[in-house]
């Protein structure tokens, strides 16, 4: 949720959300985040082994890496927020990070949110050509994963924030700095389409029903054709994937419908205190922890990545997913490639 103009709260509700501000903006997020870090290098290191390579753990890998400069963001604005002065005269490093702020550090943080979404809805994209058209899928190379999935995802992410580098600017009085909100985030019109409505659509609710309609097909494909159960446990990290980004984003685009029918009333009397202390867990802590623990879904599902991780971990550096393992966990798409071709030769056999 973006902070909303006219924010008039009594001086003991400022404390309030003053103290919950820095134990979950704070140290909570601040210790996800830490964990976030850590297990976003592992899952790339692990990934971009020879053993792991396809055009899913690609897509992963910069899940991923989008992910941990996101996580590296938040660590400095919550610190910025909730440890550091306000004010520039404290220190040149304070006064560089105002300076950062409004035109690279704030437009940087909400590009990485954005791309982690639009490369959430991608993967799922990429599974679904996977799993309903595995034969012209399996004959496309490296860099249309590239072109296809990742660049449109950063060129989209961009594009939707081109106006978070207009909302706030620097301002210097008496030899002391200060990050201030420009007129154009004043503006009624300008919170009411661009803030909620336009965000709320491109963030919220279109990744939202992409997710549920293309999880809900592929996982009723995989069950319909597919009689392994390693196979119907390969489905459920693409559930669980689906699942935790729309646990951790629904409170995000609840709390946002809610400043877009409430806007005249937020305008005019400020934000009420609960909503205040909800942004600070929908808005700032869920998306940290959507960006953290998709090591653990992995760890969950993948036998291979387990390994892969237990041999990094004891400093075998030379450990290497053998070709023998390599074979044991062949991906779904083959899989189901060879079965949909069975599906069709029994239906040509029935017609004939």
């Amino acid at each position: 949720m973006e902070e909303m103009p006219g924010l008039e709260c009594p001086e003991e509700d400022y404390s309030i959300v003053g103290t919950f501000s820095e134990v979950v903006g704070g140290y909570i997020s601040m210790t996800v985040s830490a964990f976030g870090i850590l297990a976003n290098i592992l899952a790339i290191l692990i990934f971009a082994r020879r053993g792991f390579k396809s055009n899913f753990t690609s897509l992963l890998i910069a899940l991923a890496v989008g992910d941990l400069l996101f996580l590296v963001l938040c660590v400095i604005e919550n610190a910025r927020r909730n440890f550091l002065p306000q004010v520039g005269a404290e220190g040149s490093a304070t006064r560089m990070h105002h300076h950062l702020f409004p035109y690279f550090l704030y437009p940087l943080h909400n590009i990485l949110l954005s791309a982690s979404i639009f490369m959430t809805v991608s993967i799922s994209i990429e599974r679904y050509l996977a799993i309903f058209h595995p034969l012209v899928y399996k004959l496309r190379r490296d860099a249309t994963v590239l072109v296809a999935h990742i660049i449109p995802v950063l060129l989209l992410a961009v594009i939707v924030n081109i106006p978070k580098f207009l909302e706030s600017e620097v301002v210097i009085e008496d030899d002391e700095s200060y990050v201030d909100v420009t007129d154009l985030r004043m503006s009624r019109e300008y919170s009411i389409y661009y803030v909620h409505w336009t965000r709320f659509i491109l963030l919220g609710l279109l990744p939202f029903i992409c997710l549920l309609v293309l999880n809900f097909k592929i996982y009723r494909q995989i069950t319909k054709l597919s009689s392994f159960k390693k196979d119907r446990q390969s489905s459920v990290i693409l559930l669980l994937v689906a699942a935790v980004f729309l646990v951790c984003h629904a409170p995000r685009i609840a709390l946002n419908m809610f400043e877009c029918l409430e806007f005249e009333r937020i305008s005019a009397c400020g934000p009420p205190v609960w909503s205040l202390l909800f942004k600070e867990i929908s808005s700032d802590l869920l998306p940290i922890v959507n960006s953290s623990v998709n090591l653990i879904i992995y760890l969950s599902a993948e036998p291979r990545f387990r390994q892969a991780l237990l041999g990094l971990l004891s400093c075998q550096s030379s450990y290497q997913v053998t070709s023998e393992e390599a074979d044991r966990g062949n991906s779904l798409t083959e899989t189901l490639a060879v079965e949909i071709k069975e599906v069709e030769k029994s239906k040509l056999l029935i017609e004939s």
